[in-house]
């Protein structure tokens, strides 16, 4: 029957490869849309690993950092509830340049405190990390230093002013850090010519009170919202969810229309060997045979179009990465693949099973009469 339905289907190779084509774009879009909602999901899991034991202070209604100011009154009104051991302002940019651009996050923070960002577990691939009274310098995660070929000593420009590389740290695996150049605060906020800072790392003095100083610090000012690793996952958990949602709802639209296609093809295929299939029930092929056989026949056109799909969203995966510089690894997993390959061989079987019925209800007789 396999051997049969791949003569079959040869027969009209133009359309067969345009079938075929249509189901390749869907599953292509399904998985490489796909590889983006993994990518932000495993990279915003990897940069709560920085936020671990710290609460996350923003501005009410920011995410991360973005999009809110935060000054000394709200610092002190932190400091003021106690249990508190340090408190970290930070400061935010990040230069966008055009699509396909990668750039690194510039982050600036007092350098007597960058190891609250940088870990001592992190080691140095070449140069130094910040120290107290450095001006104008900074330390640059790897995959920023690889993409835009930077090495200690040369300079990154940020809004005018030259940051001196000291340091470039080995690969550690954390988006946020392996994307970073971090700066002193001081220095970047003139850079930026503003005095506020954007977000803050407060740090308890038992991390056993990390969720109750969130609650106080929010009590404290209705203008904070302050969040633990455990709330920031769950905030970015929803976030991603419903970016997957969008990303595969797309491609799953492009996927349903191959679907259709094959229907087509399928019912073309029918009707031009009527008489054919005639023949074949004619010398004793029974209903469930010849239904078979046109699903067969289905289910492999949507084989190789799911196959070239996969292979093709793979690449576009590829392509998302070197686009994101680093900072989203669009990978596709096993499990996206085995998705994208069963809705595949879903939708041909799917838009195959009418006319196979068609086929299958054939009059022998009629069939053998038909021109």
């Amino acid at each position: 029957m396999l051997d049969l339905a791949f003569k079959n289907i040869m027969r009209q190779r133009t359309r067969t490869a345009l079938t075929a084509l249509g189901i390749l774009i869907g599953i292509a879009a399904i998985v490489a849309l796909g590889s983006i909602a993994d990518g932000i999901d495993a990279a915003v899991q990897s940069g709560l690993e920085v936020a671990a034991g710290k609460v996350m202070v923003v501005e009410a209604g920011g995410f991360f950092g973005l999009g809110g100011t935060i000054d000394e009154e709200d610092i002190e009104t932190i400091e003021g509830l106690g249990g508190v051991n340090d408190i970290i302002p930070m400061a935010f940019y990040i230069e966008t340049t055009g699509f396909g651009t990668p750039m690194p996050q510039v982050i600036g923070m007092d350098p007597d405190k960058s190891e609250y960002f940088v870990a001592e577990t992190y080691e140095f691939e070449d140069g130094r990390p910040l120290e107290e009274g450095d001006f104008e310098v900074g330390i640059i995660g790897k995959s920023v230093a690889l993409t835009l070929e930077l090495e200690v000593g040369d300079y990154y420009d940020v809004k005018g002013t030259e940051f001196e590389i000291v340091g470039i740290l080995e690969s550690t695996g954390v988006a946020d850090i392996d994307t970073t150049l971090l700066v002193p605060l001081e220095d970047l906020l003139l850079a930026l010519e503003q005095d506020d800072y954007q977000a803050l790392y407060v740090i308890p003095d038992d991390i056993s009170r990390t969720e109750i100083l969130a609650d106080e610090i929010e009590d404290a000012d209705e203008n904070l919202d302050a969040m633990t690793s455990a709330e920031l996952a769950a905030q970015a958990a929803q976030i991603v969810d419903q970016i997957r949602l969008f990303t595969i709802g797309m491609g799953a639209i492009a996927a349903i229309v191959g679907g259709l296609g094959v229907m087509n093809t399928m019912i073309m295929a029918v009707m031009e060997r009527r008489k054919e299939i005639g023949v074949m029930k004619a010398v004793g092929a029974t209903n469930r045979m010849v239904l078979m056989q046109i699903l067969t026949e289905s289910a492999m056109i949507s084989f190789f179009g799911g196959l070239g799909g996969i292979l093709l969203g793979m690449l576009g995966a590829l392509a998302i990465g070197s686009f994101a510089g680093g900072v989203i690894t669009a990978t596709v997993s096993p499990g996206l693949a085995a998705t994208g390959m069963t809705f595949a061989l879903f939708l041909g079987i799917l838009g195959g099973y009418y006319p196979a019925r068609k086929a299958a209800k054939v009059d022998p007789v009629v069939a053998l009469r038909y021109e």
